[in-house]
């Protein structure tokens, strides 16, 4: 008891030294006290614990730390705890304190500061309630951020509560964020349209190529041509040819343009990088596309990035490829009349769309598809041929039964007309005999070419009795 005592009577020293006198606010201190007193000499930091009644109104609070640090600021930075003998606490407290509790939180993203900031809690017994717009934002705050207030709350003499989450939304709220989604699609609209007229107009000062790509020096045709499976280990300087199978250009933070393409003269191939030195070779290098023919020089070297051997070129030069021809003469084309295309299963890699391009530029007059026992190529080929001037010849590459192996047994020839007969329809799990199982038997029987009786069994143990009562 003299322990509390003393610590009232030092708290009331207290008041007297920050100049807090006034009656209106004297009131709420009556009994408080200094619990402890915790200083940090060298950061100059002084913490006080205090003891009241009750939770101190928010303006009281405010009044008391105003004079409270203006009166040590001279000698430390000073912060205090506060803790409340009666807890008791209504709606209007919870909401007088609540930005201020909010600021002192830590690590809050923006977006939910900004919510939070904008309401005001409600309760309901000892639960605050949060008004959040969506479910996201509500599970955000019970997961990540209601202990924290809750800690807040503590820090000014309350005690620890339960924190929930409603979602609501305003006809107001609504139409604002459908106004502010509409301008921000026309901005994005108009934005992307600025960005396609300012790519046109790039594309429309770019100096337009003629002949074929030369980046650097030429290469001679007296130069060394080596093959890609010949490289096995870094070099200087090595001259390759070969088609490309993939291009892309990009520009890197440092504002430099990199062109990297994958070269192959069908014995290997190999990936191939050149910067652009100049503003020159900036819209040179764009120019290398997929299905052009180079020819290249420069440097091999083991690239980290990519784990393997790449050159590093410093010349590239388009070169016309040597194409394969057919030389029969026009009267004497042949005809192709088994083809596959990839509608027959692991027996083609080729769409019948490239084969019918290349007959016409072999000159032939037409073009024979054949696949097996399908015909899904079928409106492809048509296009394609009506496209190209190719006649096409629309076949197929049917399987028979083994005409080996007999089907019927004691087999003699009778008029259907004359006979009574049963049809069967079987169906089973599989089609291998020693594993199915047999689900259905439907039965047909016809009398004269009169159906006589039909028959649908489901079960299998039925089948036996029915085969004996038709037969």
């Amino acid at each position: 008891m003299d322990m509390l005592n003393n610590q009232i009577e030092r708290f009331q020293l207290l008041l007297q030294q920050i100049n807090l006198t006034e009656d209106a606010a004297v009131v709420h201190f009556k009994n408080g006290s200094i619990a402890r007193l915790t200083v940090h000499k060298q950061l100059k930091k002084w913490h006080f614990h205090f003891q009241f009644d009750k939770i101190l109104p928010f303006d009281v609070y405010h009044l008391f730390k105003t004079k409270l640090s203006k009166a040590f600021s001279h000698i430390a930075d000073v912060s205090f705890t506060f803790e409340a003998r009666d807890q008791a606490f209504d709606e209007k407290l919870v909401q007088d304190y609540w930005s201020i509790c909010i600021q002192e939180m830590d690590g809050i993203s923006p977006p939910m500061l900004a919510l939070l900031n904008e309401q005001k809690p409600t309760l309901q017994g000892l639960k605050v309630v949060v008004k959040t717009k969506n479910d996201t934002e509500a599970m955000t705050i019970k997961r990540k951020y209601a202990s924290l207030i809750q800690e807040s709350f503590q820090h000014f003499g309350f005690p620890t509560f339960q924190m929930d989450t409603t979602v609501a939304v305003t006809e107001e709220e609504i139409k604002q964020f459908q106004e502010q989604k509409l301008q921000e699609d026309k901005a994005r609209g108009f934005q992307a349209l600025t960005d396609m007229e300012n790519a046109e107009k790039e594309d429309s000062i770019q100096p337009e190529l003629s002949g074929p790509l030369t980046i650097g020096y030429t290469i001679k045709d007296d130069e060394e041509i080596r093959t890609m499976a010949s490289i096995e280990d870094e070099e200087r300087r090595v001259a390759l040819q070969g088609y490309v199978f993939d291009a892309e250009t990009r520009e890197l933070r440092s504002g430099r343009i990199l062109l990297t393409f994958k070269i192959t003269d069908y014995t290997s191939s190999i990936l191939v990088k050149m910067f652009a030195r100049d503003k020159e070779d900036a819209v040179l290098v764009q120019a290398v596309k997929k299905g052009m023919w180079l020819k290249v020089r420069g440097s091999i070297q083991n690239d980290t990035f990519v784990r393997d051997l790449v050159m590093i070129a410093n010349d590239i030069n388009e070169v016309t490829p040597r194409e394969r021809q057919d030389t029969a003469p026009e009267d004497e084309k042949r005809v192709e009349l088994h083809l596959h295309s990839p509608m027959s299963q692991m027996d083609a890699v080729t769409s019948v769309s490239k084969y019918i391009e290349q007959a016409k530029k072999w000159g032939h007059k037409a073009i024979a598809l054949t696949d097996h026992a399908v015909a899904q190529s079928f409106p492809e080929a048509y296009s394609a041929g009506k496209k190209n001037g190719i006649k096409v010849l629309f076949g197929v590459e049917v399987n028979l039964v083994d005409d080996g192996v007999p089907i019927a047994y004691n087999s003699e020839h009778r008029l259907l007309s004359d006979e009574t007969y049963v049809v069967f329809d079987v169906e089973t799990t599989g089609f291998l005999q020693f594993t199915i199982l047999l689900l259905s038997l439907p039965l047909l029987r016809f009398v004269m070419v009169k159906l006589l009786i039909a028959l649908n069994p489901l079960l299998t143990h039925t089948i036996h009795y029915q085969l004996q009562q038709l037969i």
